[in-house]
């Protein structure tokens, strides 16, 4: 059973657990995006190239222009779906990439096909190489190496000479063996070295202790925030009251306690996408597309949150309208620090928190 239950991981996970295959789904589309785009390029080229040949040719590359021609046209369409639409519809790179991979299937069987005194070389070396182009499940692209097996096994039983036939049958079920064995042992390598990568980028990107993204991470994407929205842009900027004297009187494990509690509110109300720790008690969210009244209101419901743990936390907030100009980033963040200074003040103002001033 436990035998039985690895080989079940293997080929639906790759050897990784289910949820983290699940987390990686996302990593996977974006790689296969990049390959399907590099791919489907150099596959159009080269079909063209062949296709270009074949027409100067007398011998059996005249034969296939035709094939050329029809899978050169279908990997440029690919390349341009993939280039300019998948970005906009990410959902659609995995059926690309089961397209890429039935052509150059099917292409493969049609060279093999056109002699019947001849061995299947084609479909035999496109066996064992499509699969490992692309990120995706074992047991999907091994049911594409039967399916495969399967086509070429009955084409070649009905279409070619007997000799010829059973020696294309054995190479094809010999070879398809070979193909499922090795896209099981490369892919598992693939994925758990996309798991690393994945990991190392989030070490890079996180505060490891409140789980928010950093101030390294919060740099290298302020930039990019005018652009990922259609009306408008919110910065919340947040500062926690009192951090100091609760590390004094509490000790360190309650400030750091502190900090996680009101990292993981900002998180819930701005998205943990776009919430960052820049300081050591100073949190950046941003919203895009937001009312201003739904944003005042986020920030209320979660003061009084807060304030219900015993902590207090000065919030100001910042908007620019894309329709009135480009977003500066910089000002934009500036505006609700000082808003977040503002509301400071006039915390440290009550005479319950005098006692706090620093």
């Amino acid at each position: 059973m436990q035998y039985l239950r690895k080989l079940k991981k293997l080929f639906l996970y790759a050897g990784v657990g289910k949820e983290e295959y699940d987390a990686l789904c996302a990593s996977i589309h974006e790689e296969n995006w990049v390959l399907l785009n590099v791919f489907s390029q150099l596959a159009g080229i080269v079909y063209f190239l062949l296709f270009i040949a074949s027409l100067r040719s007398s011998d059996f590359a005249s034969v296939n222009a035709r094939t050329y021609l029809m899978c050169g046209i279908v990997m440029v369409a690919i390349f341009f779906i993939a280039h300019f639409y998948v970005p906009e519809h990410p959902s659609l790179v995995m059926g690309l990439v089961y397209l890429f991979e039935i052509i150059l299937y099917v292409f493969s069987i049609n060279i093999s096909m056109l002699h019947a005194d001849k061995p299947a070389v084609s479909a035999v070396a496109f066996l064992l190489v499509s699969p490992l182009l692309f990120y995706d499940r074992p047991v999907r692209l091994s049911a594409l190496i039967v399916a495969d097996v399967a086509a070429v096994s009955l084409l070649v039983v009905r279409y070619k000479q007997p000799d010829v036939a059973e020696a294309d049958v054995w190479n094809m079920v010999t070879f398809g063996i070979v193909a499922v064995a090795t896209t099981l042992f490369i892919m598992k390598i693939k994925i758990r070295a996309l798991a690393q990568s994945r990991q190392i980028e989030h070490l890079c990107q996180a505060d490891l202790l409140t789980g928010t993204k950093n101030r390294n991470h919060y740099e290298k994407q302020l930039q990019k925030y005018p652009g990922m929205c259609t009306s408008n842009l919110v910065c919340v900027y947040g500062d926690v009251n009192g951090l100091h004297e609760v590390n004094n009187l509490q000790g360190h494990q309650a400030g750091d306690r502190m900090l996680c509690d009101v990292a993981a509110a900002i998180q819930e109300r701005f998205g943990s996408e776009h919430t960052y720790r820049i300081g050591g008690d100073e949190f950046v969210a941003f919203q895009m597309d937001a009312r201003p009244e739904e944003v005042a209101s986020k920030i209320e419901r979660m003061n009084a949150e807060l304030a219900g743990e015993g902590y207090h936390v000065s919030f100001g907030s910042a908007i620019r309208e894309k329709e009135k100009g480009p977003i500066n980033m910089d000002e934009l963040v500036k505006e609700a620090e000082e808003r977040m200074f503002l509301a400071k003040r006039e915390f440290y103002r009550q005479p319950e928190h005098n006692r706090r001033k620093r």
